[in-house]
C-alpha cells in the first residue's frame, strides 16, 4: 500500500513525490491542502501538462474520454477534480464510484487525474484503492498543541516575502489570527508591506495585525484579561446579535484558555516572582498585552480566579441544557467575569 505523504513534508521536498497518472491531495487543514495542491500543479506544469479545473461534475463520461484520449495537438493535460460534499450532494468520488474505480484499474498514459479532495472518506472504494496504488498528500489539521508545526509553516509563509519572524512575533501572530494559517498568510503579506526590516518583531505584529471585520471574539477575550470592562461589554453586545450555541461554546473554550494564562501569571506574582519571570509562564501572550495583563494579575488571588473559572463552568453547563439563550448568556458571562477580574471598573459600565 502506498503511504500518504504529510503535506508539510511534501512542501519541504516536493521533488520526492513520484511521477504517476493519478494523485489526490486531501485533508482537513484547508490552507495546507490548497498550498500542496498549488505546488503539485506547478510540478505538473514543469512536466509540460496543461492544468484544467473540473468543478460541479454532473456526468463522468466526458472527463474519462478526455483522460484516455491523447490531445490532437500533441500536448497533455492534468485534470484537477474538485471532490467536495455540499449539503445532500455527495462528492464526485462517491457519485461516480464505479466509473472512477474502473479508471483506477487502467488509467490513461498521457493525461493526469488529480483529486482536490476537501471531502475524502478513506474507507470508501475510490479513496481506498487510490491510496493503495498512487501517491497522495494528506493535509491533516494541526493539533492545538503542535506549536512547532504552526511556527514552521508561518516561517515558510514569511520566507516567500523574504521575511523572518522572531519567536515572540510568531506567538503574537498566532494569537492575532486565532491559529488560522490562511489568515496568517494574509497578515504576513500585510507585514511585508508595512515592516521596515526583514526581521519581524512582536511590536510589528501588534501594529499591523489589528482586528478587522465583524468578528470580535479575540478582541473580547483580550479586553477581559487586560481589565478593559467597557470595551469587553461593548464587544459582548456586538457579538450577542449573532450569538449561536456553537459560536458561544467555542468562545467559552478560548476564554477558559485565556483566563488560565492570566491565572498562571497571577499565581507566579503571588509567589514573589519577578514580572518577567511571571510572564515567562505565559509564552503565548502577545507582547502588546503584557503590561495590561500584569496590572490585572497583580490584583488577583486564588479565590477570584476560582470564581472566574466557576462562571465559565456554569455557562458551559447552561449552553448544553435543553433551551439555552446564547445572547443573554454571553452578556451575563462577560459581565460576571468583569465583576470578578476587575470589579472596580464594572460598576461604572452598563450594557444598553
Amino acid at each position: 500500500m502506498a503511504k500518504s505523504i504529510p503535506a508539510l513534508q511534501y512542501l519541504r521536498k516536493p521533488e520526492d513525490l513520484p511521477v504517476a497518472p493519478i494523485y489526490a491531495v486531501y485533508g482537513d487543514e484547508d490552507y495546507l491542502r490548497r498550498r500542496a495542491l498549488g505546488v503539485l500543479c506547478e510540478q505538473l506544469k514543469k512536466r509540460g501538462l496543461e492544468i484544467k479545473r473540473v468543478h460541479d461534475l454532473d456526468t463522468i463520461a466526458p472527463l474519462l474520454d478526455d483522460l484516455r484520449s491523447p490531445n490532437m495537438f500533441g500536448g497533455a493535460a492534468a485534470f484537477v477534480v474538485s471532490n467536495r460534499r455540499e449539503g445532500p450532494r455527495h462528492e464526485a468520488s462517491s457519485r461516480f464510484k464505479e466509473e472512477f474505480a474502473a479508471y483506477l484499474e487502467k488509467p490513461g498514459k498521457r493525461n493526469v487525474l488529480v483529486f482536490d479532495a476537501a471531502t475524502w472518506q478513506r474507507n470508501l472504494t475510490v479513496p481506498k484503492r487510490l491510496e493503495e496504488h498512487f501517491p497522495t498528500v494528506v493535509a491533516e489539521e494541526l493539533k492545538p498543541w503542535d506549536y512547532a508545526a504552526w511556527d514552521q509553516i508561518a516561517q515558510m509563509q514569511a520566507g516567500v516575502h523574504g521575511l523572518t519572524l522572531e519567536r515572540d512575533a510568531l506567538a503574537a501572530l498566532k494569537d492575532a489570527v486565532g491559529s488560522s494559517l490562511a489568515r496568517a498568510e494574509t497578515e504576513i503579506a500585510k507585514l511585508a508591506l508595512l515592516a521596515k526590516g526583514k526581521t519581524i518583531k512582536a511590536a510589528d505584529v501588534a501594529f499591523a495585525c489589528g482586528y478587522e471585520g465583524n468578528d470580535v471574539t479575540f478582541a473580547l477575550c483580550d479586553a477581559i484579561i487586560t481589565g478593559d470592562s467597557k470595551t469587553a461589554l461593548l464587544h459582548a453586545s456586538k457579538m450577542a446579535g449573532k450569538a449561536e450555541t456553537g459560536s458561544i461554546l467555542s468562545f467559552l473554550g478560548l476564554l477558559r484558555f485565556q483566563i488560565a494564562t492570566l491565572g498562571r501569571v497571577a499565581l507566579a506574582l503571588a509567589q514573589g516572582a519577578a514580572e518577567q519571570t511571571a510572564l515567562a509562564s505565559a509564552p503565548r501572550l502577545r507582547e502588546a498585552l503584557k503590561p495590561r495583563v500584569l496590572k490585572v494579575a497583580k490584583g488577583l488571588n486564588r479565590s477570584r480566579l476560582g470564581q472566574a473559572l466557576a462562571v465559565l463552568l456554569a455557562a458551559d453547563e447552561e449552553m448544553k441544557s435543553a433551551a439555552p439563550d446564547p445572547a443573554a448568556l454571553l452578556i451575563s458571562v462577560v459581565h460576571r467575569l468583569c465583576e470578578t477580574l476587575h470589579a472596580s471598573q464594572t460598576n461604572a459600565v452598563s450594557v444598553r
